[in-house]
Protein backbone atom coordinates (compact mmCIF):
# COMPACT_ATOMS: atom_id res chain seq x y z
CA UNK A 1 0.00 0.00 0.00
CA UNK A 2 1.81 3.52 -0.38
CA UNK A 3 0.86 6.57 2.10
CA UNK A 4 0.47 9.69 0.70
CA UNK A 5 1.75 12.18 3.67
CA UNK A 6 -1.81 12.84 4.75
CA UNK A 7 -2.79 9.01 5.03
CA UNK A 8 0.35 8.70 6.91
CA UNK A 9 -0.35 11.57 9.45
CA UNK A 10 -3.93 10.78 9.74
CA UNK A 11 -2.65 6.95 10.59
CA UNK A 12 -0.48 8.54 13.57
CA UNK A 13 -3.37 10.94 14.99
CA UNK A 14 -5.56 8.22 15.23
CA UNK A 15 -3.30 5.36 16.64
CA UNK A 16 -0.68 6.82 18.47
CA UNK A 17 -2.05 8.62 21.77
CA UNK A 18 -0.65 10.30 25.09
CA UNK A 19 -0.49 7.41 27.85
CA UNK A 20 0.46 10.58 30.42
CA UNK A 21 4.00 9.57 30.45
CA UNK A 22 3.30 5.52 32.14
CA UNK A 23 6.91 4.31 31.95
CA UNK A 24 7.22 0.96 30.33
CA UNK A 25 9.67 -1.83 31.37
CA UNK A 26 12.71 -1.63 29.32
CA UNK A 27 15.57 -3.89 29.61
CA UNK A 28 18.98 -3.57 29.35
CA UNK A 29 21.40 -5.76 27.51
CA UNK A 30 24.19 -5.80 24.88
CA UNK A 31 24.41 -6.32 21.12
CA UNK A 32 26.68 -9.42 21.26
CA UNK A 33 23.45 -11.10 23.29
CA UNK A 34 21.22 -10.50 20.32
CA UNK A 35 22.83 -10.89 17.55
CA UNK A 36 25.76 -12.83 15.62
CA UNK A 37 28.46 -10.55 13.60
CA UNK A 38 29.90 -11.70 10.76
CA UNK A 39 32.85 -9.51 9.36
CA UNK A 40 33.37 -8.91 5.39
CA UNK A 41 35.22 -11.14 2.96
CA UNK A 42 39.26 -9.51 2.50
CA UNK A 43 42.44 -10.80 2.07
CA UNK A 44 42.68 -13.98 0.21
CA UNK A 45 38.48 -13.92 -0.10
CA UNK A 46 37.61 -11.82 -2.63
CA UNK A 47 39.49 -8.97 -4.78
CA UNK A 48 38.13 -5.97 -6.62
CA UNK A 49 39.14 -7.28 -9.41
CA UNK A 50 36.13 -9.65 -9.44
CA UNK A 51 33.53 -6.95 -9.47
CA UNK A 52 31.61 -6.92 -12.88
CA UNK A 53 29.09 -4.82 -14.55
CA UNK A 54 25.79 -6.93 -13.81
CA UNK A 55 24.97 -9.58 -11.32
CA UNK A 56 24.60 -9.81 -7.30
CA UNK A 57 24.91 -6.48 -5.58
CA UNK A 58 27.85 -6.20 -3.33
CA UNK A 59 26.56 -3.76 -0.25
CA UNK A 60 29.80 -2.03 0.72
CA UNK A 61 30.18 1.30 3.18
CA UNK A 62 29.87 3.49 0.25
CA UNK A 63 25.98 1.77 0.22
CA UNK A 64 24.89 2.39 3.62
CA UNK A 65 22.42 4.87 4.51
CA UNK A 66 20.29 5.41 7.21
CA UNK A 67 18.38 2.41 7.93
CA UNK A 68 18.62 1.43 4.34
CA UNK A 69 20.66 0.28 1.33
CA UNK A 70 21.56 3.49 -0.72
CA UNK A 71 21.53 1.84 -4.49
CA UNK A 72 23.62 4.44 -6.47
CA UNK A 73 27.07 2.99 -7.07
CA UNK A 74 26.38 -0.70 -6.36
CA UNK A 75 28.83 -2.87 -6.71
CA UNK A 76 28.21 -6.33 -8.34
CA UNK A 77 29.47 -9.95 -8.36
CA UNK A 78 28.96 -12.89 -10.29
CA UNK A 79 26.41 -16.13 -9.19
CA UNK A 80 29.76 -17.87 -8.74
CA UNK A 81 31.38 -15.63 -6.50
CA UNK A 82 28.44 -15.44 -4.82
CA UNK A 83 28.27 -19.16 -3.85
CA UNK A 84 31.74 -19.18 -2.87
CA UNK A 85 31.22 -16.34 -0.33
CA UNK A 86 28.03 -18.47 1.13
CA UNK A 87 28.82 -17.22 4.48
CA UNK A 88 28.53 -13.37 3.44
CA UNK A 89 25.12 -13.72 2.02
CA UNK A 90 22.66 -11.51 3.40
CA UNK A 91 19.41 -12.24 4.39
CA UNK A 92 16.00 -10.51 5.02
CA UNK A 93 16.09 -9.24 8.42
CA UNK A 94 20.04 -8.71 8.89
CA UNK A 95 21.77 -5.58 9.99
CA UNK A 96 24.99 -4.15 7.68
CA UNK A 97 27.38 -1.65 9.60
CA UNK A 98 30.58 0.20 7.97
CA UNK A 99 33.47 -0.54 9.55
CA UNK A 100 34.92 2.21 8.69
CA UNK A 101 33.90 6.17 8.55
CA UNK A 102 29.77 6.79 9.10
CA UNK A 103 29.96 4.37 12.17
CA UNK A 104 26.64 5.65 13.15
CA UNK A 105 24.80 4.10 10.14
CA UNK A 106 23.67 0.99 9.03
CA UNK A 107 21.40 -0.39 6.71
CA UNK A 108 18.69 -2.19 7.41
CA UNK A 109 18.34 -5.46 4.79
CA UNK A 110 14.78 -5.80 3.32
CA UNK A 111 12.73 -8.55 1.46
CA UNK A 112 13.93 -6.99 -1.85
CA UNK A 113 17.71 -6.96 -0.67
CA UNK A 114 17.62 -11.02 0.55
CA UNK A 115 20.80 -12.50 -1.47
CA UNK A 116 23.02 -9.25 -1.92
CA UNK A 117 26.48 -9.83 -0.75
CA UNK A 118 28.43 -8.11 2.31
CA UNK A 119 31.23 -5.83 1.30
CA UNK A 120 35.00 -6.39 2.60
CA UNK A 121 34.54 -2.98 4.57
CA UNK A 122 31.54 -3.99 6.38
CA UNK A 123 29.91 -5.93 9.45
CA UNK A 124 26.62 -8.06 9.00
CA UNK A 125 24.61 -8.60 12.55
CA UNK A 126 22.06 -11.19 12.57
CA UNK A 127 19.66 -12.32 15.21
CA UNK A 128 20.16 -15.31 17.39
CA UNK A 129 17.72 -14.70 19.95
CA UNK A 130 14.14 -13.80 19.76
CA UNK A 131 14.17 -9.83 19.20
CA UNK A 132 12.36 -7.77 16.74
CA UNK A 133 15.33 -6.95 13.88
CA UNK A 134 13.33 -4.07 12.36
CA UNK A 135 12.95 -2.60 16.14
CA UNK A 136 16.28 -2.79 16.60
CA UNK A 137 17.44 -1.06 13.27
CA UNK A 138 14.80 1.30 14.44
CA UNK A 139 16.40 1.96 17.65
CA UNK A 140 19.65 1.80 16.25
CA UNK A 141 18.58 5.21 14.70
CA UNK A 142 18.68 6.57 17.90
CA UNK A 143 21.23 9.66 19.27
CA UNK A 144 22.19 7.71 22.01
CA UNK A 145 22.82 4.58 20.49
CA UNK A 146 24.98 6.98 18.15
CA UNK A 147 27.08 8.60 20.16
CA UNK A 148 27.52 4.96 22.18
CA UNK A 149 29.13 3.76 18.70
CA UNK A 150 30.78 7.08 17.74
CA UNK A 151 32.50 7.09 21.58
CA UNK A 152 33.59 3.42 21.19
CA UNK A 153 35.13 3.24 17.93
CA UNK A 154 38.97 3.55 17.55
CA UNK A 155 41.33 6.16 15.52
CA UNK A 156 41.27 10.07 15.26
CA UNK A 157 40.83 10.77 11.53
CA UNK A 158 39.11 7.78 10.10
CA UNK A 159 36.55 6.02 12.85
CA UNK A 160 36.45 2.52 12.92
CA UNK A 161 34.77 -0.70 14.38
CA UNK A 162 35.22 -4.18 14.59
CA UNK A 163 32.60 -6.76 16.34
CA UNK A 164 34.31 -6.64 19.66
CA UNK A 165 33.33 -3.16 19.92
CA UNK A 166 29.25 -3.27 18.34
CA UNK A 167 29.16 -6.74 20.80
CA UNK A 168 29.59 -4.42 23.51
CA UNK A 169 27.07 -1.61 22.56
CA UNK A 170 24.00 -1.99 24.85
CA UNK A 171 20.45 -1.27 23.91
CA UNK A 172 16.86 -0.58 26.17
CA UNK A 173 14.80 -3.43 24.85
CA UNK A 174 10.70 -3.90 25.73
CA UNK A 175 9.17 -6.93 25.28
CA UNK A 176 8.93 -8.57 22.29
CA UNK A 177 5.46 -7.95 21.76
CA UNK A 178 5.78 -4.12 22.14
CA UNK A 179 8.81 -4.50 19.93
CA UNK A 180 6.49 -5.61 17.08
CA UNK A 181 3.72 -3.29 17.85
CA UNK A 182 6.15 -0.17 17.89
CA UNK A 183 8.03 -1.52 14.50
CA UNK A 184 4.88 -2.03 12.84
CA UNK A 185 3.85 2.11 13.38
CA UNK A 186 7.37 3.40 12.21
CA UNK A 187 7.17 1.19 9.35
CA UNK A 188 4.55 3.11 8.09
CA UNK A 189 7.40 5.89 7.98
CA UNK A 190 10.08 3.57 6.89
CA UNK A 191 8.03 2.36 3.83
CA UNK A 192 7.10 6.14 2.71
CA UNK A 193 11.26 6.76 3.06
CA UNK A 194 11.64 3.75 0.86
CA UNK A 195 8.90 4.40 -1.55
CA UNK A 196 10.48 7.94 -2.11
CA UNK A 197 14.17 6.52 -2.56
CA UNK A 198 12.55 4.19 -5.50
CA UNK A 199 11.12 7.36 -6.89
CA UNK A 200 14.55 8.79 -6.68
CA UNK A 201 16.04 5.85 -8.49
CA UNK A 202 13.40 6.25 -11.11
CA UNK A 203 13.70 9.92 -11.68
CA UNK A 204 17.50 8.94 -11.59
CA UNK A 205 17.09 6.55 -14.77
CA UNK A 206 14.73 9.36 -16.71
CA UNK A 207 17.29 11.82 -16.10
CA UNK A 208 19.79 9.71 -17.70
CA UNK A 209 17.86 8.40 -20.70
CA UNK A 210 17.01 12.18 -21.57
CA UNK A 211 20.38 13.11 -21.63
CA UNK A 212 22.30 9.96 -23.54
CA UNK A 213 19.29 10.67 -26.25
CA UNK A 214 20.63 15.05 -26.15
CA UNK A 215 23.87 13.88 -26.20
CA UNK A 216 23.37 11.30 -29.09
CA UNK A 217 21.51 13.51 -31.18
CA UNK A 218 24.29 16.44 -30.94
CA UNK A 219 27.03 13.48 -31.95
CA UNK A 220 25.07 13.20 -35.23
CA UNK A 221 24.20 16.89 -35.52
CA UNK A 222 20.59 16.23 -35.02
CA UNK A 223 20.42 18.81 -32.11
CA UNK A 224 21.73 21.98 -32.50
CA UNK A 225 23.40 23.99 -29.61
CA UNK A 226 27.13 24.44 -28.31
CA UNK A 227 29.64 23.01 -26.10
CA UNK A 228 31.35 24.72 -23.35
CA UNK A 229 32.88 23.81 -20.21
CA UNK A 230 32.02 23.84 -16.65
CA UNK A 231 33.90 26.73 -15.08
CA UNK A 232 31.54 28.84 -17.94
CA UNK A 233 28.52 27.71 -15.93
CA UNK A 234 29.31 27.61 -12.41
CA UNK A 235 31.13 28.53 -10.08
CA UNK A 236 33.91 26.10 -8.71
CA UNK A 237 35.25 25.94 -5.26
CA UNK A 238 36.34 23.28 -2.37
CA UNK A 239 34.63 23.22 0.76
CA UNK A 240 37.26 24.33 3.79
CA UNK A 241 36.74 22.19 6.61
CA UNK A 242 38.28 19.07 7.59
CA UNK A 243 36.70 15.65 8.58
CA UNK A 244 36.69 16.65 12.57
CA UNK A 245 34.23 19.41 11.53
CA UNK A 246 31.06 16.89 11.50
CA UNK A 247 29.05 16.31 14.31
CA UNK A 248 26.64 14.17 15.32
CA UNK A 249 22.92 15.08 14.41
CA UNK A 250 23.95 18.49 13.02
CA UNK A 251 21.33 20.85 11.75
CA UNK A 252 23.20 20.76 8.02
CA UNK A 253 24.44 18.56 5.96
CA UNK A 254 28.13 18.12 5.57
CA UNK A 255 29.62 16.49 2.56
CA UNK A 256 32.78 14.97 2.42
CA UNK A 257 34.29 12.18 -0.19
CA UNK A 258 32.24 9.64 1.02
CA UNK A 259 28.71 8.66 -0.02
CA UNK A 260 26.76 9.43 2.55
CA UNK A 261 26.98 13.02 3.63
CA UNK A 262 27.69 13.66 7.63
CA UNK A 263 26.12 16.61 9.58
CA UNK A 264 27.39 19.73 11.17
CA UNK A 265 26.12 22.88 12.84
CA UNK A 266 27.24 25.17 10.64
CA UNK A 267 26.79 25.90 6.80
CA UNK A 268 29.08 27.86 4.51
CA UNK A 269 26.89 27.37 1.13
CA UNK A 270 23.25 28.05 0.90
CA UNK A 271 22.30 26.70 -3.04
CA UNK A 272 21.44 24.19 -5.77
CA UNK A 273 24.85 22.76 -5.94
CA UNK A 274 26.74 19.60 -7.39
CA UNK A 275 29.19 17.90 -5.39
CA UNK A 276 32.02 15.80 -6.31
CA UNK A 277 34.37 13.74 -4.33
CA UNK A 278 38.04 14.62 -5.12
CA UNK A 279 39.77 11.55 -3.85
CA UNK A 280 38.22 8.02 -2.91
CA UNK A 281 35.48 7.12 -5.50
CA UNK A 282 34.82 10.29 -7.45
CA UNK A 283 31.46 10.03 -6.11
CA UNK A 284 28.87 12.75 -7.49
CA UNK A 285 25.80 13.91 -5.78
CA UNK A 286 23.29 16.74 -5.65
CA UNK A 287 21.87 18.85 -3.08
CA UNK A 288 19.69 21.89 -2.47
CA UNK A 289 19.79 23.88 0.32
CA UNK A 290 22.35 25.42 3.20
CA UNK A 291 25.30 22.88 3.55
CA UNK A 292 29.32 22.63 4.04
CA UNK A 293 31.88 20.51 2.41
CA UNK A 294 35.33 19.01 3.38
CA UNK A 295 38.34 20.51 1.93
CA UNK A 296 38.26 17.55 -0.97
CA UNK A 297 34.99 18.20 -2.64
CA UNK A 298 34.25 20.35 -4.96
CA UNK A 299 31.25 22.37 -5.14
CA UNK A 300 30.24 23.45 -8.46
CA UNK A 301 27.39 26.39 -7.97
CA UNK A 302 25.75 26.83 -11.28
CA UNK A 303 22.87 29.23 -12.53
CA UNK A 304 19.75 27.21 -11.60
CA UNK A 305 18.41 26.62 -14.82
CA UNK A 306 21.44 24.39 -15.91
CA UNK A 307 21.45 22.69 -12.61
CA UNK A 308 20.50 19.25 -14.18
CA UNK A 309 22.18 19.60 -16.96
CA UNK A 310 25.66 20.17 -15.11
CA UNK A 311 25.03 17.40 -12.59
CA UNK A 312 24.65 14.91 -15.54
CA UNK A 313 27.46 15.83 -17.33
CA UNK A 314 29.40 16.72 -14.35
CA UNK A 315 28.28 12.35 -13.74
CA UNK A 316 29.49 11.07 -17.04
CA UNK A 317 32.05 12.80 -17.22
CA UNK A 318 33.81 11.49 -13.78
CA UNK A 319 32.52 7.78 -14.73
CA UNK A 320 34.11 8.38 -17.55
CA UNK A 321 37.66 9.48 -16.16
CA UNK A 322 37.12 6.41 -13.25
CA UNK A 323 36.65 3.85 -16.41
CA UNK A 324 40.02 5.54 -18.15
CA UNK A 325 41.43 5.07 -15.17
CA UNK A 326 40.77 1.51 -14.14
CA UNK A 327 43.77 -0.30 -13.17
CA UNK A 328 45.85 2.77 -12.85
CA UNK A 329 46.45 4.42 -9.31
CA UNK A 330 44.73 8.07 -9.21
CA UNK A 331 44.64 9.52 -6.00
CA UNK A 332 42.53 12.64 -6.55
CA UNK A 333 40.68 14.66 -9.09
CA UNK A 334 42.27 18.17 -9.62
CA UNK A 335 40.73 21.53 -9.98
CA UNK A 336 41.12 21.82 -13.47
CA UNK A 337 39.96 18.62 -14.06
CA UNK A 338 36.32 19.83 -12.39
CA UNK A 339 36.60 23.30 -14.46
CA UNK A 340 36.99 21.57 -17.93
CA UNK A 341 33.83 19.39 -17.68
CA UNK A 342 32.62 19.49 -21.15
CA UNK A 343 29.14 20.67 -21.13
CA UNK A 344 26.69 20.33 -24.20
CA UNK A 345 24.11 23.67 -24.12
CA UNK A 346 21.25 22.84 -26.63
CA UNK A 347 19.72 25.53 -28.39
CA UNK A 348 15.91 23.31 -27.79
CA UNK A 349 15.54 24.35 -24.06
CA UNK A 350 13.11 21.19 -23.59
CA UNK A 351 15.83 19.27 -22.29
CA UNK A 352 17.42 21.95 -19.72
CA UNK A 353 13.69 21.86 -18.33
CA UNK A 354 12.87 18.36 -18.04
CA UNK A 355 16.18 17.95 -16.22
CA UNK A 356 15.54 20.65 -14.22
CA UNK A 357 12.07 18.90 -13.59
CA UNK A 358 13.02 15.90 -12.62
CA UNK A 359 16.35 16.67 -10.36
CA UNK A 360 14.03 19.32 -8.30
CA UNK A 361 11.74 16.80 -7.75
CA UNK A 362 14.52 14.14 -6.41
CA UNK A 363 15.42 17.59 -4.05
CA UNK A 364 11.63 17.33 -2.72
CA UNK A 365 11.51 13.68 -1.76
CA UNK A 366 15.06 14.31 -0.22
CA UNK A 367 14.17 17.02 1.83
CA UNK A 368 10.86 14.91 2.84
CA UNK A 369 12.88 11.80 4.00
CA UNK A 370 14.80 13.52 5.89
CA UNK A 371 11.47 15.31 7.70
CA UNK A 372 10.20 11.42 7.64
CA UNK A 373 13.73 10.50 9.75
CA UNK A 374 13.34 12.81 12.01
CA UNK A 375 9.49 12.30 12.89
CA UNK A 376 10.38 8.64 13.51
CA UNK A 377 13.43 9.32 15.93
CA UNK A 378 11.30 11.70 17.43
CA UNK A 379 8.61 9.40 17.98
CA UNK A 380 10.43 6.54 19.24
CA UNK A 381 11.64 6.98 22.22
CA UNK A 382 8.11 8.27 23.11
CA UNK A 383 6.65 4.89 22.45
CA UNK A 384 9.18 3.39 24.54
CA UNK A 385 9.29 5.05 27.66
CA UNK A 386 5.08 5.54 27.56
CA UNK A 387 4.62 9.00 26.74
CA UNK A 388 3.07 7.74 23.89
CA UNK A 389 0.78 4.19 22.97
CA UNK A 390 -0.61 2.45 19.80
CA UNK A 391 -3.75 1.72 19.33
CA UNK A 392 -4.76 -1.72 18.71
Amino acid sequence: MQWSNRAMLNWLIENISDSGGIMKELRKIRLGELVDFQTGPFGTQFSASEYVNEGIPVINVKNIGVGMVIRENLDYISEQTRDRLSQHILKTGDIVFGRKGSVDRHAYIFQNENGWVQGSDCIRARKKTPVNMLFLSQYLEGNGVKKQIINAAVGSTMPSLNTDILKDITVLLPNIEEQNRISVALKKIDDKICLNSKINDNLEQQMHLIFENMMAKAATHKLSGKYTIAQNLATVVTGKEDANFSVPNGKYKFFTCSNTPLSCDEYAFDASSILIAGNGDFNVKHYSGKFNAYQRTYVLTPDKKYFGLLYLASLYRINSFKSRSSGSIVKFITKSDVENIPVFIPNDRFYLQELNKLIYLQEQNKLENELLVNLRDWLLPMLMNGQATISD
